[in-house]
């Protein structure tokens, strides 16, 4: 591929509410914390990445008639992604509740308006390389025909396809069913374990790249396996670690990379956007 990789993402867009407990947090008591808000969603952060990266981005997702929506269409603008954002006059911009402490991350989410994207939300895809679909899209009874819509059109027209599944907890058999085809699965351990390993779903996609924190990444396909060794990085904010990490590999595969070298952007992508606070590039 020559020229800057067009991808199309289809995912959430999300308010996060970030909240550092001063001490842990018991039922009924009022316990001091530091809190913001920062701009999130797994599709607009992988999104936002791509195109700091210097990818040409269209996000798909669906946000709510409110002052959120509005906002972060504007943000994700401000980044050179270009919102096809479809409107929800009767739900809520997706907010999800971000819990910090010693370097991990629990997340409280309502998906809102993000859980009725629908097939009719998806534009054309004309002019694209690449679709990428966030698994919060398909994990979501409410959203899945869209993503599997959107993974349809994709191989139609010809688009390498990615999909990340996000949430391992929330993983069965069945998603291996959705994803089958897709040219690259982007997992953590955790999910591909919940998959039921690399000899679960090496024949149902065509590559596999998973991420395990500090471990590094590991590329896996029916050719072999390659491995990439994580950067050093002082962890202050996980949140959005694996977006970064995809955006990297994505904008380096895309551009020709081969596998180790994928990796090693993607790793080098993921301890960047872990160095600060949010889980969108720093400016």
């Amino acid at each position: 591929m020559t020229g800057r990789p067009r991808v199309v993402v289809v995912g959430d867009v999300a308010v996060d509410v970030l909240v550092e407990p001063a001490a842990p947090a018991v039922l009924g008591a009022d316990v001091p914390a530091r809190i913001r808000t920062s701009p999130g969603g797994a599709g607009a952060n992988t999104a936002a990445w791509l195109a700091h990266l210097g990818a040409d981005v269209v996000l798909v997702a669906r946000v709510g008639d409110d002052d959120a929506g509005r906002a972060a269409a504007a943000h994700l603008a401000a980044f050179g992604v270009r919102p096809a954002l479809a409107v929800d006059d009767g739900c809520p911009t997706c907010t999800v509740v971000v819990l910090l402490g010693g370097g991990e991350r629990t997340m409280l989410s309502d998906r809102g308006a993000a859980a009725r994207l629908a097939p009719a939300d998806l534009p054309p895809l004309d002019g694209a390389d690449h679709l990428h679909v966030s698994g919060y899209v398909l994990l979501d009874a409410s959203s899945r025909p869209a993503g599997l819509a959107a993974l349809a059109a994709a191989r139609a027209a010809g688009l390498t396809t990615s999909v990340d599944p996000q949430a391992a907890p929330a993983l069965g058999p069945e998603f291996a069913r959705w994803v089958g085809g897709v040219d690259l699965l982007l997992p953590n351990a955790d999910e591909l374990a919940a998959l039921g390993g690399p000899a679960a779903v090496r024949d149902v996609v065509g590559a596999v790249a998973v991420t395990d924190g500090p471990r590094g990444a590991r590329w896996l396909d029916r050719a072999g396996e390659w491995v990439a060794a994580a950067p050093e990085a002082h962890v202050v904010d996980p949140t959005g670690a694996g977006d970064a990490f995809d955006a990297g590999l994505l904008v380096a595969w895309l551009g020709g990379a081969g596998r180790e070298a994928a990796l090693r952007a993607g790793c080098a992508a993921g301890a960047a956007a872990v160095a600060g606070l949010g889980a969108r590039p720093r400016r």
